[in-house]
């Protein structure tokens, strides 16, 4: 089965129309909330989903077999019940989804009454070179959420401001078009924005242009620790050209990793600290926690004084420095 554009899917599931199973894969993690979202819609109608019918699992910390017995089983309350894999290209043992693939009669649309489960996976990436992700992608629906070109921008801009009830001047839809670094996370913030100050004529301008910092900074640290190299890679020139940019960077960096390795600290030695956290930030941690271990976390500390130094007492760029680090 060649890989299928989203507008495709899209089709389908307005007609009411589900597949068994989706593999939703690409950088533009919110064209994937938004097919998760219209899958949930064809499968659940204008109902909430709930613990009987909506499943969540972590591919990094999920074993493949607590995967299956979900895929296989059934709502307790009837309908559709849709089992949702994020992180999926962390999943060990692929071989074992292909002979779940391979047992399923159908892999073609149906009417969604008709369909008793979707198994719904959301990965970065999808290298279809492997032999049972190439199997994987001739028997599933691979979806790819690649970046938005160019010319395909305000298309989109206007979507996500009509969604919000938005209407854009043209300055403003120059500003969102332009914006770099640019993905749709991006847009959609700046848009939550401008929602915010409504026909305050004297902020919306200003919120625009003073909005990509923000996500740049929070996205970069969140890549940091989730040892995605590629991602934070992207930012880095942002943070790495002026002195004065990459302390604060670096001092937020810090405080993140000392509540990542007081976090490890409590599960090795089975204890809870006194120290308040944040429901935002517990997330964070839950995540990243997976990628590291004491050995790694003090090699990481080391590079971050080696930068603090650098910037502290010679006054040099760190850029070399943060490359090391990455």
């Amino acid at each position: 089965m060649p890989r299928i554009e989203a507008k495709q899917i899209q089709k389908e599931l307005e007609s009411g129309k589900l597949r068994p199973a989706y593999w939703i894969f690409g950088p533009e993690r919110m064209k994937a909330r938004e097919l998760l979202r219209r899958i949930q819609k064809a499968a659940f109608g204008d109902d909430k989903p709930n613990d009987f019918n909506f499943e969540k699992h972590d591919g990094g910390d999920s074993e493949i077999s607590t995967i299956l017995d979900a895929a296989q089983g059934f709502s307790l309350m009837g309908g559709t019940k849709v089992i949702l894999v994020r992180n999926a290209e962390e999943l060990k043992q692929q071989d074992l989804l292909v002979d779940f693939f391979e047992s399923i009669p159908s892999h073609d649309p149906a009417d969604a009454a008709d369909v008793s489960n979707v198994v719904v996976f959301i990965s970065k990436n999808f290298d279809a070179r492997k032999k049972a992700t190439k199997k994987i992608q001739e028997l599933v629906a691979t979806i790819p959420c690649e970046e938005v070109i160019e010319q395909d921008r305000e298309p989109w801009i206007g979507y996500l401001a009509k969604r919000r009830g938005i209407t854009l001047k043209d300055n403003e839809l120059l500003l969102l078009r332009g914006q770099d670094p640019w993905s749709l996370e991006i847009v959609d913030q700046e848009l939550g924005k401008l929602e915010l100050v409504a026909n305050e004529e004297d902020l919306r301008t200003q919120v625009l242009l003073n909005g990509v910092d923000a996500f740049a900074r929070d996205d970069f640290i969140d890549a940091l620790f989730s040892r995605d190299k590629k991602r934070a890679l992207k930012w880095m020139h942002l943070f790495c050209e002026e002195i004065e940019v990459q302390l604060p960077i670096l001092g937020l960096v810090s405080w993140n990793l000392r509540h990542l390795k007081l976090i490890l600290m409590e599960e090795r030695t089975r204890s809870r600290s006194g120290e308040k956290r944040n429901m935002y930030l517990q997330r964070n941690l839950d995540r990243w926690k997976k990628h590291w271990t004491f050995e790694t976390i003090q090699e990481f500390e080391h590079g971050l004084f080696e930068i603090d130094f650098s910037l502290k007492n010679t006054r040099l760029m760190g850029k070399g420095l943060w490359t090391s680090l990455l």
